[in-house]
């Protein structure tokens, strides 16, 4: 009897099978097959090359509203509803959305400034609106009686070009005027060069060396320096020295002028420009030159006649 008892098989416990193979059903049902994982990163890329494409169709779409639509966010989400997808792949793609608007503006700025470069080159962005309308062209630059000194215009144009390097002046235009290194040289009046050692200006620095001799030549300029290189003296000493001519060979009368005019971007600006303009025109009267008048007129107050 041990022996058959030993040969039977043990009892098999149907109930449990049953409760194993419903459980098995319901996890066909919830069943999701293993996706191995350079599989899920081939899918990865392709739903973010699908969310690029989407959002590009998106920026191709005319828009009714302006830019900065207050519903821009709602409508970013509503997107991301819509294709279902997650916000950490919508973080990413409206990251570089913003970048490449970034990089679009900056593009469109470039091409503002190639276009007013174009158009200086043009010699019509400095003329008036009477004279762009009646066709008025000026093919030669104000003339004036300065003259670089015969010292310097006899000195080789490779000696001009090897002084622009040492200072890193780049120009750009016909017939440049040579750089001069010295106010001196400049022509300057006694009461200018006082002036200058007043506020314990030495020499001339770059911008002023190259710029100085083009405006007193009667050339049309357009100086870029930084700030703090002293381009404030490169236009104004021009002016007061072209004043102080008129008013030698013709004096002012009654209502006539005036002979210079400077426009600035700022209120700070305007008095700092002004106040050296007197401190010069100071300089000049007290050396035993003609007086030179300067009004100082700022928005939202009365000009100060001086």
């Amino acid at each position: 009897m041990e022996e058959e008892k030993k040969d039977d098989p043990p009892p098999v416990k149907r109930y449990r099978r049953e409760e194993k193979s419903s459980e098995s059903e319901e996890d066909l049902d919830n069943y999701e097959p293993y996706v191995p994982v350079k599989e899920r990163k081939k899918q990865q890329l392709l739903k973010l090359g699908r969310i690029g494409q989407l959002a590009a169709e998106a920026a191709a779409e005319p828009k009714s509203s302006s830019d900065n639509d207050p519903d821009d966010e709602t409508s970013q989400e509503e997107w991301g509803r819509r294709y279902n997808v997650s916000l950490l792949d919508q973080h990413s793609e409206l990251k570089r959305l913003a970048e490449a608007r970034a990089l679009s503006a900056a593009e469109r700025q470039a091409r503002e400034e190639e276009h007013i470069l174009e158009s200086v080159a043009q010699s019509k962005a400095l003329m008036g609106v009477a004279e762009l309308a009646k066709g008025i062209q000026y093919e030669e630059p104000i003339k004036t009686s300065w003259r670089p000194p015969r010292c310097i215009l006899e000195l080789p144009e490779e000696r001009h070009e090897r002084v622009r390097r040492q200072l890193r002046i780049l120009v750009e235009g016909d017939d440049v005027p040579p750089p001069i290194r010295t106010f001196q040289h400049m022509k300057f009046p006694k009461g200018i060069l006082r002036g200058l050692e007043a506020k314990g200006i030495k020499k001339p620095t770059p911008i002023q060396v190259q710029g100085i001799p083009a405006v007193l030549s009667g050339r049309d300029m357009i100086g870029i320096a930084f700030t703090g290189s002293g381009k404030t003296l490169v236009f104004t000493l021009p002016i007061i020295m072209m004043c102080l001519e008129q008013e030698i060979k013709m004096p002012f009368i009654k209502n006539e002028g005036p002979y210079g005019l400077i426009i600035c971007p700022s209120r700070e600006l305007a008095k700092q420009t002004h106040d050296i303009i007197q401190h010069f025109v100071k300089q000049l009267k007290l050396c035993g030159n003609p007086e030179i008048r300067s009004c100082l007129a700022i928005g939202g107050k009365h000009p100060n006649y001086l």
